[in-house]
């Protein structure tokens, strides 16, 4: 009891901004929640209803736009052949563990790292805390810059101040506190181009698995008649019009967010579950927590198989460089086929 104590008080500002978190979350829930999920159920129905009509629209546009119907071939094309060339990279793999071959591309051993659970919690807290300071800020300015009442620019606003301030936060803790080199969060170059390579190969392993996820996940789908809400940046991408802001949030989706996001999932967050759990445990809750937070109910299996690829390449190489190269080319891939959807104009 004496130490829960003490651990209050040495830590009685992280607890406190926990509560203001806490009590945050709890205010913005409450209103409309039921009428939230009334107009959601509404919207859902709507859109099963309507998808029937899209796929005619597609076959329509598609009969009328050649060059169109030319860029969608050859991408089915290329996703086809990268479905086969993932599935003899698997079955190489398989026969390879099967053979008692051990897979071993480290390139880098950082050493054992000083901090813990605590210090993620503690990031955390910062990045919730400082999330719901810009909101009640941008909600005082919303008069004076209008700007500030476009939910597009204010969600990309968001994400770019509170990425720079996680990295900010898991620095200050690690280098700052701890007094670790950036080598420790697997931040190392050396072997950077096989790195590179092992993430490329990486991905495409992990796309067969990613299809067949997705494949069942849609017949389940299907049966029940859900049909997902689309997901915010996704409908930003399909609304947005302005050039320069979608080459900003394609630049910021497509290497900003990745790099961001494997610095804390596998970084700074999986080093520290390894510590009590051990490796397998780490890729499990990272790769969980990644998924939670980056899908709904539809995407959370296939988010979760790249998590645990991500989580394994860091293991593996040591540093983060493959598991960038993985979440990059995929966030360029997703933006991609938003574009393209966008392009076929039926959304």
């Amino acid at each position: 009891m004496r130490r829960f104590l003490g651990f209050l008080r040495q830590e009685r500002m992280y607890i406190l901004l926990l509560i203001f978190v806490l009590l945050m979350t709890a205010v913005v829930m409450m209103p409309g929640e039921d009428r939230a999920r009334s107009a959601n159920a509404e919207k859902s129905e709507r859109q099963r209803q309507e998808l029937f009509v899209k796929e005619q629209e597609v076959r329509e546009i598609l009969d009328t736009n050649r060059d169109l119907a030319i860029i969608v071939g050859m991408v089915s094309l290329l996703f086809l052949l990268l479905i086969c060339l993932g599935l003899v990279v698997d079955a190489m793999l398989i026969f390879s563990k099967l053979v008692g071959n051990r897979l071993e591309i480290s390139t880098f051993r950082p050493r054992m790292i000083r901090w813990g659970l605590w210090d993620v919690c503690r990031v955390v807290i910062l990045f919730l805390f400082f999330g719901y300071i810009i909101l009640i800020i941008e909600a005082s300015l919303s008069r004076i810059f209008p700007l500030l009442k476009d939910d597009n620019f204010r969600m990309i606003l968001n994400s770019s101040i509170l990425d720079i301030l996680a990295v900010f936060f898991i620095f200050y803790f690690t280098v700052g506190q701890y007094k670790e080199k950036i080598s420790s969060l697997g931040l190392s170059l050396k072997n950077f181009s096989r790195n590179v390579f092992y993430g490329l190969v990486g991905y495409i392993a992990i796309i067969p698995v990613l299809v067949g996820l997705l494949v069942v996940i849609a017949f389940i789908s299907n049966l029940l008649k859900y049909v997902p809400e689309k997901q915010a940046v996704v409908e930003l991408f399909l609304k947005e019009e302005s050039a320069p802001f979608l080459v900003y949030t394609s630049l910021f989706a497509a290497i900003a967010g990745p790099v961001v996001e494997e610095l804390f999932f596998r970084g700074f967050m999986y080093n520290a579950v390894k510590k009590y759990i051990g490796i397998f445990g780490a890729t499990l809750i990272s790769a969980a927590t990644f998924a939670a937070l980056h899908a709904h109910a539809v995407g959370f299996f296939p988010i979760l198989a790249l998590g645990m690829l991500l989580a394994y390449l860091y293991e593996k190489t040591g540093t983060l460089v493959s598991s960038i190269t993985v979440h990059m080319i995929h966030n360029l891939s997703m933006v991609g086929m938003v574009f393209l959807v966008k392009q076929m104009g039926v959304y």
